[in-house]
């Protein structure tokens, strides 16, 4: 059994407005502080001049022009014009399966169905580091 003695973490915080995040890279914390708190709009849309604070944001709002849906539910095949809408779709397919929000794998093995918050309790129980 391999035990780990010595742990190395690099963190990059945000200080801005008592923010506090943190972030792996050094790239990771530029990008929220430029999207979050300086509010930079670098991207501007072709179709009506408006700027953007990412290119994700902008790729999103030019389907509104094209009418594009590109992102497709894997359950239904319904087709969303943004990935969070697809997000959200998908959670009505699981409520319909799962109503009560229940683990499904306890359920599967034939113990006691846990919520998530009892879930994630027992996990933090079973490996408190």
């Amino acid at each position: 059994m391999k035990v780990v003695t010595e742990y190395k973490v690099s963190l990059y915080c945000c200080m801005m407005n008592d923010c506090n995040k943190s972030y792996s890279t050094k790239f990771n914390l530029k990008r929220h502080v430029e999207i979050t708190h300086l509010k930079q709009k670098k991207h501007k849309c072709d179709f009506c001049e408006r700027f953007f604070v990412s290119q994700q944001n902008l790729r999103e709002h030019v389907f509104i022009h094209t009418g594009a849906k590109p992102y497709q539910c894997s359950i239904c095949g319904d087709y969303f014009r943004q990935i969070s809408q697809l997000s959200l779709h998908k959670r009505n397919h699981e409520m319909q399966e799962n109503p009560k929000g229940y683990c499904l794998d306890a359920a599967a093995l034939g113990t006691k169905p846990m919520s998530l918050t009892e879930l994630v309790i027992q996990k933090i129980k079973e490996y408190p580091f």
